[in-house]
């Protein structure tokens, strides 16, 4: 039986948690383990140590999350998932998959090498590229290039140029997206295992407001799986290169279009909305890889 390890910051994580009952019911024990607190030591001899534990001692580690920190530190945990599955470690999500996530540029690169819809993207340094490119735009939101749970979203009109100056200042570069109009304020958030969709739900706003997630109020409904979001959501995961995902999806007037690819997704809401236990089915995913 193979040795799996689940990489989590928080061990009361929900979905951690759901991965970890999906594998004992398989008849695994996995180990849940931080690695903020992972030592790697070069030498003579090679070891990736998380307490008494050596990481090359394990089959497969699951990526739930890597854990806040700063920048070396991310940059060092990311190097050493590299070196292991270099190694012949299995690691789901692929290191430079959920960076490629995380990096809002590199996901509409990746979706753009594709060919699947996504709205129109404008990524600068300069404020009279901004300026312009929100003005083309009429409304752009404007988004982290590395942001989560829809903080730190903005809106931007043409009349918001001190805000965007604003931004740039603190930012260095701005994401700008180009407003999509929706028949109703959501979205839809498509849970990508390997090849299927286990799920899909709206993200539903909360009166008054634009922003859906469910982090910041959203409310969650079900969504009914339709070829067309099988299609676009698989084909998305794939593209980044992602084993399982969230993938967020706009309804346009031109049909759906992704707006992101989430590498390190929570399986709760789609628990609560349809009872789909996606945690189980990672498991068994990563038992079959």
């Amino acid at each position: 039986m193979k040795s799996i390890g689940i990489v989590v910051s928080n061990p009361d994580d929900w979905t951690a948690r759901a991965i970890a009952r999906g594998l004992a019911e398989l008849g695994v024990s996995p180990a849940m383990m931080d690695i903020s607190e992972l030592v790697v030591e070069i030498g003579r001899d090679l070891s990736f140590r998380r307490r008494d534990a050596d990481l090359l001692d394990l089959d497969t580690l699951i990526i739930r999350d890597m854990g806040r920190g700063a920048p070396q530190d991310v940059a060092f945990r990311f190097e050493a998932l590299r070196s292991l599955a270099d190694l012949g470690v299995s690691v789901i999500n692929p290191p430079d998959a959920i960076v490629r996530a995380a990096n809002k540029f590199a996901t509409s690169m990746a979706l753009r090498r594709a060919g699947i819809p996504t709205p129109r993207t404008v990524v600068t340094s300069s404020y009279d590229e901004a300026l312009r490119a929100v003005e083309s735009m009429g409304r752009a939101v404007c988004k982290p290039l590395f942001g989560y749970k829809g903080r730190e979203i903005t809106l931007l009109c043409p009349e918001d140029a001190s805000l965007i100056k604003d931004l740039l200042i603190r930012r260095g570069a701005v994401y700008l997206q180009e407003f999509v109009e929706t028949p109703e304020k959501r979205d839809i958030r498509a849970f990508v295992v390997g090849d299927m969709v286990a799920g899909a739900i709206y993200r539903v706003a909360p009166p008054g407001e634009w922003i859906s997630n469910l982090a910041r109020g959203g409310r969650a409904e079900r969504c009914e799986i339709s070829d067309e979001i099988k299609r676009i959501a698989v084909d998305a995961n794939r593209a980044v290169g992602t084993v399982y995902s969230g993938v967020d999806i706009l309804e346009s007037e031109e049909g759906l279009v992704v707006i992101e690819v989430n590498g390190t997704p929570s399986g709760k809401g789609i628990y609560s909305a349809l009872g789909v236990d996606v945690g189980r089915m990672i498991a068994g995913l990563a038992l079959r890889t």
